[in-house]
């Protein structure tokens, strides 16, 4: 995958994880003791195991009452067993794994290593996906049918004083009293060329306090989620594709100048 060239770049982004993922119908079949042969499709490298709750289903839908996600429209049965994490050996890269749920995680660590950019991300995103599609297919006679899709990119700033929000954010102007917290969220709808509604696109903008020394930073999530055009693996990571593309550019859109230069903007 390349760069696309119009794409602003910088050689210092705040950011601290990138997410990655796809959800797809449960696998017939399926039981947890088949989630070992899954780990052996990935434990070279990923060596590390952890065990987590599974997550809910989730469906981007439109045109109700409620403009917000549905989380309970889902036809199939729930999936059975846990949520695995899978990790490298130094902690920055990780899969999460559950029978109807496939994602990829960058996260900073207190290692040196650099953001390895998402090119590299998504190549061995796509690469274990149809890694994890082939052993289905293989084991269970099971085609995987993508039906959701998201890309999150998290960013922290750490800052002296809340009150220095819109230094960083076009979109902030919190004046130079004694802020105590700031929060800013806004969902757009994505729509395609005929105007049908297909994904959200999540700002999040909020004070935070980063342990163990409570600093004070402001962390922002930019989501873009929703259905691929169709269900193959090639659209997902159009999908994705797309995402990161939209929240590049809106991350430039609603911080600053000064915000800008002291990331090393690129382009």
């Amino acid at each position: 995958m390349q760069r696309p060239h119009d794409l602003p770049d910088f050689s210092n982004p705040p950011l601290d994880e990138v997410v990655l993922g796809v959800q797809f119908a449960p696998v017939p079949k399926y039981s947890s003791v088949a989630s070992r042969e899954v780990w052996g499709l990935f434990k070279n490298a990923f060596p590390i195991v952890e065990e987590h709750l599974l997550l809910s289903p989730q469906f981007e839908t439109f045109g109700g009452a409620n403009p917000l996600p549905d989380l309970s429209s889902f036809l199939e049965q729930p999936p059975v067993g846990t949520r695995l994490w899978f990790l490298s050996q130094d902690l920055n890269h990780l899969i999460q794994f559950q029978p109807d749920r496939f994602i990829t995680n960058w996260r900073r660590t207190a290692n040196p290593l650099p953001y390895p950019r998402f090119e590299t991300i998504a190549d061995s995103f796509e690469k274990n996906l149809l890694l994890l599609a082939e052993h289905f297919k293989a084991a269970f006679n099971y085609q995987v049918e993508i039906n959701q899709a998201e890309v999150t990119y998290i960013n922290l700033i750490p800052v002296g004083e809340f009150a220095e929000a819109g230094r960083w954010f076009s979109i902030c102007n919190s004046g130079s009293g004694d802020v105590e917290a700031i929060r800013n969220n806004f969902v757009q709808v994505v729509t395609d060329g005929g105007g049908k509604p297909y994904a959200r696109f999540v700002t999040e903008i909020e004070s935070v306090f980063l342990l163990p020394a409570r600093k004070k930073a402001f962390k922002m999530s930019l989501a873009f989620k929703g259905k691929p055009e169709a269900s193959d693996i090639p659209s997902a990571i159009e999908f994705l594709r797309d995402g990161r593309e939209r929240i590049v550019k809106q991350f430039c859109d609603i911080t600053t100048a000064e915000a800008h230069e002291s990331w090393g903007r690129r382009a």
